[in-house]
């Protein structure tokens, strides 16, 4: 059925409109607070679409017509607050793909078209895609969208020029389906009244900036009676009386979401703090002690703008793990179990990530080619997992760590964790085993939990398929780092390392300390004191002040068995 604008004859009740929504500037929404951060630490993600507001764009899309000799860019934005139901409707045909198909002759794929100009008045599409007659190929034969429901109408905003409305039946206000156009003048009021007959259009967005430069490119071009629903199909590069085809139509060949807002941000003193914008996020690295002012912006599509400043005090920070990691091997059924524990009072951003892939290149020649992580809380439910880093949900803010895996087959976790015990575990997709790594990142820039301790459970083997505990201090503390293995068959573990031996190595490789049995440690009694003591004689420990730096913790096995499942855990005291 034709979606027409406007009726010959027709007499309806005045529709109150609202006060046009067009070239509002942003507004800063959720201010946000000054804090502090420590030096060096990770840089802190500021998530900025809830600071910042644009009152007349809940969103934007960004359209690509095919002109005679150019592609034309408009922008759209859409208003969401003020008519959510025909913004939710617009973008389920965007999202779905409904307007664009693949042709069922050609199987290329064939997009929607500007089916109607008329000068002075309205461009409208989102009726027709531009397919091709199967009986000849090389001539057009439109195919009709698919639609969704129709809407309710939602009229206020007027139509004005540069305003995007729905098209509908001529004798139905609710009957809004795919078919949108842009006005072309001031057409609420007379004479084609678009605000007040048929239930008024309804307007849910604007062209902004300069794209109506290519919408009157549209509306330029030479239009021809096909007759109903083309009855002012404009075409470009055709010359009459030849047939019509796929290529003389005004094909839109790209619809694509894009924020209504962009970011800037700057430092006052950028040897202190500095500012930089990833998409929707300001990252604020702390460089050394001292006070910045972050200046955020925000400017919607039309130039428009709102700021904000707030105050950074970089502190040097405490003593704390900034990262914990284990290496080991993974098995079918004996995973690599990392546990971990977030202390204090308050939320802790961790990055928890597993490398495979990434570990060949360190001469690991057995390693996990493909691994797997989840991560449990303490009574095993599971909270996240990810088989791939570049699917989570948020990758970009994975890569704005700096910290994201290098190989795509390597997982990782994002999240925000209250106090707690945690669990992470690292399996072998489709069961394949290898050596692996899992690492467990403080993701936090300033005060806030701790965390308290590293765990990891996993198969010890012989050579370079042993334990390989890692921790980075950022400053000098105290720690007790241990292993156990016979303790383990409380917990109904079988194959356990009857007699581990640990050794702790600096970045250098040098040896910091080394125990065989804890009871023989010349610290034995700090050891002993510390409350983490192993339960038993044949199991090591090291109670060790470090400076700041990395250090790992190496646990194998001595004797006649000197394999089997161990633990290796580190406790700042």
């Amino acid at each position: 059925m034709t979606r027409n604008l406007m009726l010959a004859l027709s007499f309806c009740l005045a529709i109150g409109t609202t006060a046009s929504a067009q070239n509002v500037a942003p507004i800063v929404a959720a201010p946000i607070a000054a804090f502090t951060e420590y030096a060096g630490a990770p840089a802190r993600s500021i998530d900025l679409t809830p600071v910042f507001s644009d009152p007349d764009a809940s969103t934007a899309v960004q359209l690509s017509v095919l002109l005679p000799s150019s592609t034309g860019i408009f922008n759209i934005a859409l208003d969401g607050q003020h008519k959510p139901n025909t913004v939710a409707n617009f973008l389920n045909y965007v999202n779905s793909g409904r307007y664009f198909m693949t042709d069922p002759t050609t199987h290329t794929l064939a997009s929607s078209f500007v089916h109607r100009s008329v000068s002075g008045f309205v461009v409208q599409g989102g009726g027709f895609i531009g397919t091709v007659d199967p009986a000849n190929p090389n001539n057009a034969r439109p195919t009709a969208v698919t639609t969704f429901p129709a809407i309710q109408n939602e009229p206020g905003i007027s139509n004005k020029l540069g305003t995007i409305a729905m098209a509908k039946l001529a004798d139905n206000p609710n009957s809004a389906t795919s078919q949108w156009f842009i006005n072309l003048a001031n057409n609420g009021g007379p004479p084609a009244d678009l605000d007040t007959q048929n239930g008024g259009f309804t307007v849910f967005g604007h062209v902004t900036g300069n794209g109506m430069t290519t919408v009157n490119a549209i509306a330029a071009l030479p239009t021809y009676n096909l007759g109903s629903p083309f009855d002012s199909l404009p075409l470009r590069n055709y010359t009459s009386p030849n047939p019509i085809k796929v290529t003389n139509l005004v094909s839109i060949s790209a619809i694509t979401i894009i924020s209504p807002l962009t970011f800037t941000a700057i430092s006052d003193n950028e040897a202190v703090a500095t500012a930089t914008i990833s998409g929707k996020s300001l990252l604020v690295t702390g460089l050394q002690p001292g006070t910045a002012h972050i200046t955020a912006k925000a400017t919607d599509l039309d130039g428009a703008f709102v700021s904000q400043t707030f105050n950074v005090m970089v502190t040097t920070g405490p003593a704390r793990l900034a990262n914990i990691s284990t290496r080991a091997q993974v098995g079918t059924s004996d995973v690599l179990i990392g546990g971990f524990i977030v202390s204090g009072s308050g939320s802790k951003r961790i990055l928890i990530r597993s490398l495979g892939p990434s570990l060949i290149s360190l001469g690991v020649t057995n390693a996990l080619l493909n691994p797997t992580l989840e991560l449990h809380a303490q009574d095993g439910t599971l909270l996240f997992s990810n088989d791939n880093w570049t699917t989570a949900p948020n990758k970009q803010e994975i890569s704005d760590t700096g910290r994201a895996p290098s190989s795509s087959q390597e997982p990782a976790i994002l999240t925000t964790l209250a106090p707690g015990k945690y669990t992470a575990i690292v399996r072998g997709v489709g069961n394949t085993t290898g050596v692996a790594l899992v690492e467990i990142y403080d993701q936090d820039s300033g005060p806030g939990p701790l965390l308290a301790n590293l765990s990891t459970r996993a198969d010890v083997a012989t050579g370079p398929n042993v334990m390989i505990g890692g921790v980075i201090v950022t400053s000098n503390k105290t720690f007790v780092v241990r292993a156990l293995g016979p303790t383990l068959t409380k917990f109904g573990l079988a194959n356990v390392l009857p007699d581990p031996a640990l050794e702790l190595r600096n970045a250098q490789g040098a040896l910091v300390d080394s125990n065989d049995n804890w009871q023989t440690s010349p610290q034995k009694t700090q050891i002993h004191a510390s409350g983490v003591a192993p339960p038993n004689p044949a199991e090591p420990a090291v109670y060790v002040s470090l400076p700041a730096g990395n250090f790992t913790a190496i646990v194998h096995g001595v004797g006649a068995t000197p394999t089997g499942t161990a633990l290796v855990e580190v406790y700042p005291q």
